[in-house]
């Protein structure tokens, strides 16, 4: 009898070029390396699939997947041979079985995004985990310039996406400075490819002066793909928390 599967699994996105399997298996992406683990534990092909497709570097504390197997061994066996087996940059938190409608992309209620800045001295152990910004940023600014970003918008022109549908709704954004860290906090029903890095650049140019207010929401009325241009480096997201 077949049986679906959700797991929780956080990686490190450090040697990954993303989640998503490529047709050159010689690629190394997080998708393709599970769906290895799990294909060698129950001897058959299995597909998994994820909440969402993180950009290459980009990390992971709680990403989601599910995947189908007619595999019959107790779920805390499969669970623990998954945790043999795991490569030393993915870690898997939890497994649960789900109903078979279950879908980790299309059941998720909401997800969180965390961008991490180090605004004091480039640290080259943390390189990439944090982006180096290394100067300082105006906390209260950035949080004004980001109220322009919440709600249901068209966030084409902050998106490398070719989704045919740009329109997402971010319910809301957190901004928190920790030390020398500046921490940026997205939570919405979903977001497009670079579409957070790109907000992230926007107000990271907003920062030094070379973006007004003006120039965001003019890229919000006049959606073309990429057109806001900034993009901050994918070594400082990650998939911080998914909602079901």
């Amino acid at each position: 009898m077949e049986k679906t599967y959700c797991v929780k699994v956080a990686y490190d996105g450090s040697m990954f070029s993303g989640w998503a399997k490529q047709n050159d298996n010689s690629i190394r992406t997080v998708q393709s390396c599970i769906e290895n683990v799990l294909s060698e534990i129950t001897k058959e092909k299995t597909n998994i699939y994820g909440s969402g497709r993180t950009d290459k570097y980009v990390h992971a504390i709680d990403q989601c997947f599910h995947f189908k197997t007619k595999y019959e061994l107790d779920k805390k066996i499969l669970f623990k041979q998954m945790l043999i087996k795991q490569p030393e940059d993915i870690f898997f938190k939890s497994i649960k079985e789900v109903n078979s409608s279950f879908h980790s992309r299309f059941s998720i209620k909401k997800k969180t995004y965390l961008y991490k800045v180090n605004t004091g001295k480039f640290n080259i152990f943390e390189r990439n985990y944090v982006l180096q910004y290394n100067k300082p940023i105006d906390i209260k600014k950035l949080k004004k310039a980001s109220k322009n970003f919440i709600g249901e918008k068209n966030f084409l022109s902050y998106s490398t996406s070719e989704s045919i549908n740009s329109i997402r709704k971010i319910e809301n954004i957190r901004i928190v400075k920790e030390n020398d860290y500046v921490l940026f906090y997205f939570t919405g029903n979903g977001f497009l490819r670079s579409m957070i890095r790109m907000i992230v650049g926007t107000l990271l140019n907003h920062n030094e002066n070379k973006t007004t207010i003006d120039d965001i929401n003019y890229y919000l009325d006049n959606p073309k793909k990429g057109s806001s241009q900034a993009k901050a480096d994918g070594c400082g997201l990650y998939l911080y928390k998914t909602v079901y």
